[in-house]
């Protein structure tokens, strides 16, 4: 997982709402840090399915924050 994807989890599933696999992954201090692997279906499945909540919440907010925009096609890219 690109480390701008993981930032928007971050930035939608503050305080713990990451699962325990994905938040093993530590901090990330920027969008260039290394990838995150991610194995397996289970986990691909459940990663797919935290992206389209963080779209749709990243969706609900239409300022022009470039973070928002930069999450927003992070989350994008990944469903696509």
């Amino acid at each position: 997982m690109p480390a701008d994807l993981y930032a928007a989890l971050q930035t939608c599933f503050p305080d713990g709402g990451l699962p325990r696999w994905l938040a093993a992954a530590g901090a990330r201090c920027g969008t260039g840090a290394a990838p995150i692997p991610v194995d397996g279906a289970d986990r691909t499945g459940e990663l797919a399915d935290l992206v389209a909540l963080a779209l749709w919440e990243l969706l609900q907010d239409p300022g022009d924050d470039p973070f928002t925009k930069l999450f927003t096609a992070a989350c994008l890219r990944h469903l696509n």
